[in-house]
């Protein structure tokens, strides 16, 4: 085979990265790899007509082989219960860790001692780990409600599957009830932190403070500091407590509901990460407010 000449070798090296609707779409392509996929389709919008140029794009995207595999099993394996004879206690250990979940999941949570401010702290932390651990709760009977109808409804009629699967649903709609979730609290958080500025708006007008005055802004916002750490804090320490008694409680029983049924995904897994993240991010931006805030006031007033 004849080598390229030392110019042609030059000016191959130098050439632009080929297209992605020629070659094909990378997933761990570059920046401009996507900037060149961005104008090829804004090419075909123009010249085509937006299905067909919709129909390339898609057909552009290369197959997602774990994906696929993992997809391929499932329509394979048909199979409405793996192990039968172990789903019924299985189900019933779930069923048990669910009742413990919600009386010990969040109750008298430990916390530090802040002196007189310990029992605020307490209710605080236990406030967030049983908001965490109802939603959890809840994310748990919904996907066990669906989980048994779905595979109720693969089940040829008359089935001994058939039956363990309607008696297990029905007994999870019976207590579905009793477990709605956390989200009745939320709108606690939010009203409280909208009644901050209308108070304060309020007691501005009935001039019982001068909010205009330089050391009651800054010392304000210091007390906005401090309880947004306080805040931030039992957020962190209540996601903590619903977290560890959670995968206490209920991981062993949903591991082997799991096992029973067989190819079901993973089981449900609650919140806590996704709240203490949200938590620490907010944390870390008052670092950044609260000292540029103080710095505006200081240049204004």
């Amino acid at each position: 085979m004849t080598a390229e000449p030392p110019d042609e070798q030059r000016r191959s090296r130098m050439r632009m990265p080929q297209l992605p609707g020629v070659g094909g779409l990378h997933p761990d392509g570059l920046i401009i790899d996507e900037v060149s996929e961005q104008f090829d389709r804004t090419r075909r919008i123009l010249t085509q007509s937006p299905e067909d140029a919709a129909e390339a794009v898609l057909a552009k995207l290369g197959p997602e082989a774990e994906a696929e595999a993992r997809i391929a099993a499932g329509l394979e394996d048909r199979t409405p219960l793996a192990d039968p004879d172990a789903f019924p206690e299985a189900h019933r250990a779930t069923i048990h860790a669910l009742e413990i979940l919600d009386r010990e999941g969040s109750r008298e949570p430990k916390v530090p001692r802040f002196g007189p401010l310990t029992a605020v702290a307490e209710t605080l932390v236990e406030f967030v780990a049983d908001y965490l651990v109802k939603s959890y709760a809840s994310d748990v009977v919904g996907r066990l409600r669906k989980q048994y109808a779905v595979r109720e409804a693969q089940c040829e009629p008359g089935t001994p599957e058939r039956r363990m699967l309607a008696r297990a649903r029905i007994e999870v709609e019976h207590v579905s009830p009793g477990f709605g979730g956390g989200w009745a609290g939320a709108p606690v958080l939010i009203v409280g932190g909208l009644a901050l500025p209308v108070l304060a708006s309020l007691s501005n007008q009935l001039g019982a403070i001068d909010f205009t005055n330089r050391r009651i802004m800054l010392g304000g916002l210091f007390a906005l500091f401090l309880l947004a750490i306080g805040l931030s804090s039992a957020m962190v320490r209540g996601a903590a407590v619903a977290r560890r008694r959670s995968r206490m409680i209920m991981q062993e029983a949903l591991d082997d509901l799991w096992a029973a049924m067989g190819n079901a995904g993973n089981p449900p897994e609650d919140d806590s990460v996704q709240f203490a993240s949200i938590a620490v991010l907010v944390t870390a931006l008052l670092w950044f407010v609260v000292p540029a805030a103080a710095a505006v006031i200081f240049v204004v007033l």
